[in-house]
């Protein structure tokens, strides 16, 4: 009955559309930003990568093997960014995806973040992919999608680069120093922290020993290039025991920011006490050290299709879990939060706009939370609005 009452509430409230208003690009502080992966690929795309993210590890997309757990909805896309798949809805009609790789496509993202008050994101740049040419160039073409619609809708974003699978710090260094260079972190949209542009690295954690030594060489080199540094850390970082959990917490001690990963680490039933006995701890010991916390909050967890297990592993309870947690972080005093993902299809983190009809008819299986689509679109944009009033000087 609560979780209805919640829904019914949600459906009853009406939200207006926000003005285009830019968001100021000096500070993370009083914002509510989002990871965007911007890694999906179709066949006809001009990629050449084929259902990239959207194929299962067999390597095909049909109505038995897909990579995501979750539909996007697809009803306000335009014609050129509809991509026929061979799935099939449950009326017997196409079901059509979209490509990251389409500037239209993420400009109507982008669009959706103005209207319900998102204050912009991190985009994500994984190591793995821009190793070869081809995966620099997809991840190259997305990324200027994303400042050009950042730029056009009054958003700010910030890159992130991600070292899962790829800890090469060659890698990283040839592509930030030639960032650097171009000169895209001086622009307007592009987010920045204590007086200077900042840059997020992903991946830091103490059972991934080679993450270590790439960070302290990619923090070093992002300070040297004149940047501050979000470092995305495991979520055992301050307690985890052992040399190389203290290695750990030297380097997050030399950064600007922290965000500690929370995506899967608890559920529902389990958020009040991990925030009592994990995250405040965490954000005072940044305090007191005079470091920025970034807290994450997410809509849920599901990796079915991805893994084949752990389908709707934690579900999102038609949006409450994904309220507590706005709301628990606000009880910390989180001047900024970090939502996994804006447009995470893969482990069913996604809070755009979701299809409460995916296609069916195979052994896949697609969480179809219920209407509105926009659901956690709003609680995330009435969670900006919040803090940003709570944050705003007086």
């Amino acid at each position: 009955m609560k979780r209805l009452l919640f829904t019914l509430l949600l459906l009853g409230a009406s939200l207006q559309a926000r003005p285009p208003e830019t968001i100021p690009n000096d500070t993370p502080e009083g914002l509510l930003l989002c990871g965007y992966q911007g890694w999906f690929n179709t066949p006809g795309d001009g990629s050449g990568r084929g259902w990239r993210h959207y194929r299962g590890t067999d390597g095909r997309f049909d109505a038995d093997s897909a990579g995501i757990d979750c539909w996007p909805d697809m009803s306000e896309a335009s014609p050129q960014e509809r991509y026929e798949t061979p799935l099939r809805k449950p009326d017997g009609s196409p079901a059509f995806v979209f490509s990251s790789r389409n500037s239209a496509t993420v400009d109507r993202h982008f669009r959706w973040m103005r209207e319900y008050g998102i204050s912009g994101v991190f985009f994500q740049r994984f190591l793995q992919e821009i190793r070869t040419p081809g995966g620099r160039e997809n991840s190259d073409t997305v990324m200027a999608n994303v400042r050009g619609a950042a730029r056009k809708h009054g958003r700010v974003w910030a890159l992130m680069y991600d070292a899962s699978g790829c800890e090469e710090f060659a890698v990283f260094e040839r592509d930030f120093r030639r960032f650097a260079a171009e000169g895209t972190a001086g622009e307007p949209a592009y987010l920045r922290y204590r007086g200077r542009p900042l840059v997020a690295v992903w991946g830091l954690f103490a059972n991934r020993p080679g993450s270590i030594p790439f960070f302290e060489k990619a923090v070093a080199l992002a300070h040297e290039l004149g940047y501050s540094v979000m470092a995305g850390a495991d979520s055992h970082w301050r307690t985890a025991k052992g040399e190389a959990a203290g290695r750990v917490r030297a380097v997050l001690e030399q950064v600007e920011l922290v965000s500690p990963w929370m995506v899967g680490r608890f559920s529902g039933t389990e958020a009040e006490r991990y925030y009592r006995e994990t995250v405040r701890p965490d954000a005072e010991w940044c305090r007191s050290r005079g470091i920025g916390f970034l807290p994450v909050v997410f809509p849920g967890f599901s990796w079915g299709n991805l893994k084949g297990k752990d389908f709707d592993l934690i579900p999102r309870e038609n949006g409450a879990f994904f309220r507590r947690q706005l709301e628990l972080a606000e009880k910390c005093g989180a001047g900024m939060i970090y939502v996994a993902m804006f447009d995470e299809m893969d482990e069913g983190t996604a809070i755009f706009k979701l299809d409460s009809v995916p296609p069916s008819g195979g052994r896949n299986r697609f969480l179809a939370p219920p209407p509105p689509s926009d659901l956690y679109l709003r609680l995330a944009g009435e969670a900006a609005e919040r803090l940003r009033r709570r944050t705003a000087a007086p």
